[in-house]
């Protein structure tokens, strides 16, 4: 007997797409996490830093970080010209858990050797597993000037609708 499996992996397929062109839901207590992390330049960034201001999380393991430039660019090509795009501050994170501490030294040096483009080496994945990021992808959070997340979102290429719902929750919170 000859079975077609045709209809069950298109509903498994759209069911998969679904997933990830759907934002997390974010619980009502969710928080930027409390962290202590440097970054490739050995800088020291604390969650302090972050205190008042809108901050976007774009954060990745390796697989993942082909993907999160494309993210961040276009988050920024889309808000620069707003009113409050200065109160948005970016905080770009590397989930580098499971790397073997003997080749930690060559891992760093892998990354951006231009100081403005500083990432955030997270060696235990604090970010990853207290903001429960997506493998493979890029990882958006927002967070809002108290500190609270209100947004979180993941994804590989550019979904422009997706975006634009990024976009929308970030300009509710500029006009705050």
């Amino acid at each position: 007997m000859k079975t077609n499996l045709r209809k069950p992996l298109a509903i498994l397929g759209m069911a998969v797409s679904q997933l990830f062109l759907t934002p997390f839901t974010v619980a009502q207590d969710a928080a930027l996490i409390s962290f202590k992390i440097e970054d490739q330049f050995g800088t020291v960034h604390t969650n302090e830093d972050y205190l008042a201001s809108i901050v976007i999380v774009i954060g990745s393991d390796k697989n993942g970080s082909k993907y999160n430039g494309i993210w961040a660019k276009a988050i920024r090509d889309s808000l620069k010209h707003e009113n409050n795009f200065a109160q948005i501050k970016f905080l770009r994170v590397a989930d580098l858990r499971g790397v073997p501490f003997f080749i930690k030294g060559f891992v760093k040096g892998k990354f951006p050797k231009e100081k403005e483009r500083w990432v955030l080496l997270d060696w235990k994945g604090q970010f990853a597993k207290a903001h429960e990021f997506e493998s493979e992808a890029c990882n958006i959070v927002i967070v809002d000037r108290n500190g609270t997340v209100v947004h979180k979102a993941h994804g590989q290429d550019l979904d422009y609708e997706k975006l634009a719902m990024i976009c929308e929750k970030l300009k509710e919170l500029m006009k705050g």
